[in-house]
Formats: structure tokens, sequence, C-alpha cells
């Protein structure tokens, strides 16, 4: 069996609505408008840092905040802060979500919509990060004015410094890839060849696990190494595992060691370096 029919069977294999109803997707599709759906879609991404469960409540807190129609609002500066006054989850605090508000409006006001406000700094070659820069620079323009706060660089954190943005690039797979059985293929105009893996500390482990990469750094660096072994895998559709391994690991389905009680029920077992002591063999060994 090979590293692609491994994966694979776990692909077939694997309770996609299960899992989509514990993951922070869930929450755009309780909008049917595109255009409310990709600005939740952002703000849900972006908030998707923590304990599943804390992640969800957070999320709970925050789409009443953003009410029923949020591509249609509004608000001025001021409006905007007393929207998410006093809001807090971790490090992120009611100033920081009406930056994003703020500057989600300008951009649909300027652009019409937040694909074509990403796609105006797409530069159509290689992956997505030169698009990610200038959509950041353009989303936070309007707010420049704002205190700086170390913790929003944790919220909303810059490619140009090495951060892999597991968000930011969770967003797009929602965006890009699809519709399928969890992304909403919203933004079929952009190939889903380009994308870049959200990588987290679960797809880290498992691409570790996996001989996908052998860098323990958690970096844009890791993540494309990441990604380009996926896409020799399905160059049209690297990302298409992604789901799949993210949640092996939030669900506790993939341990830290071997442990045979849980692993002999694996799918992909037979391709995995993880031993019992915790040790990861090398794919050069």
């Amino acid at each position: 069996m090979t590293l692609r029919d491994e994966l694979t069977r776990l692909l077939d294999g694997f309770d996609f609505a299960r899992h989509r109803r514990n993951d922070p997707i869930r929450f755009v599709y309780g909008y049917d408008d595109p255009a409310d759906r990709e600005v939740v879609a952002l703000f849900a991404a972006l908030m998707a840092y923590g304990r599943a469960d804390l992640i969800g409540r957070a999320l709970e807190r925050l789409v009443e905040r953003l009410g029923p129609a949020p591509a249609s609002a509004a608000d001025d500066e001021a409006a905007a802060l007393a929207r998410f006054d006093t809001f807090v989850y971790r490090l992120t605090r009611g100033p920081d979500l009406a930056r994003i508000w703020l500057g989600v409006a300008a951009l649909r006001r300027e652009f019409g919509s937040l694909f074509e406000a990403f796609r105006a700094g797409d530069d159509g070659a290689g992956d997505l990060r030169t698009a990610v820069v200038a959509f950041r620079d353009r989303l936070l323009a309007p707010t420049a004015h704002f205190p700086r706060r170390q913790a929003f660089e944790h919220f909303f954190p810059d490619p140009r410094r090495g951060s892999p943005c597991k968000r930011v690039c969770m967003w797009l797979r929602w965006m890009v890839r699809g519709p399928d059985a969890v992304d909403l293929g919203l933004w079929s105009a952009l190939d889903p060849s380009r994308l870049t893996i959200p990588l987290d500390t679960h797809v880290h482990r498992l691409g570790r696990y996996l001989g996908l990469t052998e860098r323990r750094q958690a970096d844009w660096r890791t993540a494309a190494e990441i990604t380009a072994a996926l896409r020799a895998l399905d160059p049209a559709d690297p990302l298409r595992y992604d789901f799949a391994l993210a949640h092996m690991g939030i669900s506790g389905q993939c341990p830290t060691r071997r442990v045979e009680a849980v692993c002999a029920a694996c799918s992909i077992r037979r391709v995995c370096r993880l031993d019992a002591e915790g040790r990861v063999a090398s794919s050069r060994s």
C-alpha cells in the first residue's frame, strides 16, 4: 500500500458529517447568502484557536453579534466598537474584532465582495501568500490608527514574518475547495492546487508521522513542505486530505505515541512512522 492508497482509504471511511458538527465551519452553514458566508467564515476561521469546545462557545457568542446579515452591516467606528464591546476570548478582545469588521466593510465597499478584494492582490503565480499579504494590508488599512496590540498579531498574523497563517489558510480552504461535505467552494475561480495547508499542531504532528515533513518548526516553510508532499499525491487538490488529518488529531483518534489498542484501528497505521516511545522514524532511515 502506498501513502496515496492509505490516505484515500482514510477519506473513504471518514465520517465528515460528524466531524463537521464539531468544526468552526458549522457556524458558516447557518447563513444562506454567499456574501454573508464569506464574512462569517473569515471571523470563524480567525477565532479558531484553542480547545475545540471553547472555540465553539466563543463563536456562538460571536455570531450573535454579527447578526443575521453581516455582509450588509454599515457600522461606523463607534458602532463597531460598541458591537463587540466586552467580548473576550483568550487573547482576543472586542477592538480586535472591530478592526476586522471595519476592514471587511471597507473592502466590500471598494471591491463588492471579499473574493474580489482577495483576488485583487493575487499575482496568479505559485501559492496564495502574496494575495494573503495584500489582503491583510488592505483589510487593516482603515484601522491603522488603532493602538498596536501584540495579541492582534497572534489573532491575524503576518505571513511575511514566517507565520504559517493557519487560520487564514483554513478560511481559504473553506472558500476555494468544494463544494463538498465540508468546504464551500464559493471561490471556484481560484485553483485549489495553489492552497497551502492550514498548519496547526495536529496537522504538523501527523505530517511528521507520515513523512510529509521532518521539520519541527511550525512555520510557513513547514506548511509549504507538507503541502508539496500532498500535492505529489494529488496535484489538483492537495488539501483534500486536510480536514480528515486535522480531525484525527483534534478528536484524539491519533495519540502522541503508538498505543496498539488505538493504533490497530487506524486506517493509516501501515504508513505511520510513530513508535511506542513517541519517536518518529526519519524518511531517510
